[in-house]
């Protein structure tokens, strides 16, 4: 009882101060919190940039992390590489800090930050140093997650990351290769990593999640599409054992992620001609297993139908590839206000732009806009009713129908004016004046004329009477005044 009076009394506990201004009837004091959101939005992403490197060095963790999502934010709407390229080597130290120190959930978006930041830097036109140096750094750190780690979020995370910092900083076909290498020996078949390839302890075997085995037969299948289209391909080249294991997935793999990822890798390399070592009766075996996949029922639930269905597509396009050699189409358009479009007609590109749009998310149309390196992986058309939407197009017929119809109109009055050009004077008047010289009506039409016209008045005198027998008649012309 004595210790609720002294509170009550204020005596004690701190809450003295407030009790004794609600008695003395002052109002009490609020202190409201301080609200980043509304200041990262009136910044501009050079800004939050600088203000994320700040941030990086504070020890506690949780303004680490905070930092880190906003400058992972800011990369996505894309920086441009002149205002990172000076930074980048601070960004990236940190981001290795956070990878040492950090939670799971920093860690992740570390990697996610040396993505993407590898990928603002590698599209600097000509200078893309920053983005090689960027590789060159977190190449250890990215490699050894992916190999070793027993976080899946941690490895997942870092496939991508991978994926995307090689696509933007590799300085040859062997720095593709080692990253594909790593993504394959260390996720997708272990047991090909040879002895001392692997970075696991003897008999320390992880468990892939299904959502990493995807990634990472996506990661690997957009790393041989890039290295492929910027290489020359050896003579004879050759995935069959890798089609092999990854025919097998397709068949076995309960995940339908997996199964997708694995028929869309062996759709590249069938168009990268792979596959011309594979044995027919394996092909085959291939054939049936994707035709039976475009066909297969649905499982239970609304929410899986709608993804079986998606899936389905894609097994439909690939069984129409391996029969036909027809690849599928996809269009993007650029912007909502630009008349482009982005279209691929390959699997290869279909395979870039599909593992891009992923993993750039709602940035992908910033970098699209604006990122060089864009410009140069994918070709954009200019075309200006098939890059327009519905309504658009519709506006655009009804202003090719006024232009039409103003054409039409200026025609009429040319043709009009040149049939009536004889009954128009030949020449303008002069500015300030309303006075008109036409010749003058027949005898018979005098009284037809207004009054004005009948006044001698307003006639020019008669020419002199001793010279008008040595002149021809002429007829004199009608000045018409008008008021």
């Amino acid at each position: 009882m004595a210790r609720r009076a002294d509170a009550r009394g204020g005596g004690g506990g701190g809450g003295g101060k407030f009790m004794s201004r609600m008695v003395t009837g002052q109002k009490p004091i609020h202190v409201r919190p301080p609200r980043p959101e509304k200041e990262r939005v009136d910044m501009v992403p050079r800004d939050v940039v600088e203000r994320c490197i700040v941030a990086l060095f504070e020890k506690r963790g949780s303004t680490r992390e905070a930092a880190m999502e906003d400058l992972v934010g800011a990369l996505e709407g894309h920086v441009s590489a002149r205002e990172v390229s000076c930074k980048y080597t601070t960004i990236v130290s940190r981001c290795v800090f956070s990878l040492k120190k950090g939670s799971v959930r920093e860690a992740r978006l570390a990697y996610r930050a040396i993505g993407i930041l590898a990928l603002t830097l590698g599209g600097g036109g000509d200078d893309t140093a920053g983005a090689k140096d960027v590789l060159a750094e977190a190449f250890p750190f990215l490699a050894k997650t992916v190999e070793a780690s027993h976080d899946m979020a941690k490895v997942l995370a870092a496939i991508d990351g991978l994926a995307v910092a090689t696509f933007a900083g590799e300085d040859g076909d062997d720095e593709i290769e080692r990253s594909m290498d790593a993504i394959w020996g260390g996720v997708i078949d272990p047991s090909s990593a040879g002895p001392g390839g692997s970075r696991l302890a003897a008999g320390d075997a992880r468990k892939t999640t299904p959502e990493a085995l995807a990634a990472a037969v996506s990661a690997w299948a957009f790393l041989l599409t890039v290295v492929h289209d910027r290489y020359e391909a050896e003579e004879g080249e050759s995935c069959k054992d890798k089609i092999a294991l990854l025919a097998k997935l397709l068949d076995d793999h309960d995940d339908r992620g997996v199964r997708v990822a694995a028929g869309e890798a062996i759709a590249a390399c069938v168009e990268l001609k792979l596959a011309h070592d594979t044995p027919p009766e394996d092909m085959e075996a291939l054939n049936a297993t994707v035709s039976y996949l475009a066909t297969e029922p649905s499982g239970k639930g609304a929410g899986d139908k709608r993804r079986h269905a998606g899936q389905k597509d894609i097994f439909r396009q690939i069984e129409i590839f391996l029969d036909d050699g027809e690849a599928p189409t996809k269009s993007v358009r650029t912007s909502s206000s630009r008349q482009s479009v982005l279209k691929v007609t390959t699997w290869t590109k279909l395979l870039q732009l599909n593992f891009l749009t992923r993993y750039l998310g709602n940035g992908f149309h910033s970098h699209l806009q604006h990122n060089p390196l864009f410009g140069e992986t994918f070709e954009v058309d200019g075309d200006e009713v098939e890059g327009l939407p519905a309504a658009r197009k519709r506006m655009s017929r009804k202003q090719r129908e006024k232009k039409r119809t103003l054409e039409r109109r200026r025609c009429r009055e040319a043709v009009w004016k040149e049939k009536n050009k004889f009954g128009l004077p030949e020449e303008e008047p002069e500015s300030g004046t309303m006075a008109l010289m036409l010749l003058p009506a027949p005898a018979c039409c005098h009284h037809m004329l207004p009054p004005v016209h009948r006044q001698p008045h307003l006639l020019p005198p008669p020419a002199p009477a001793t010279a008008s027998h040595m002149l021809p008649p002429v007829q004199q012309p009608i000045l018409l005044l008008e008021y």
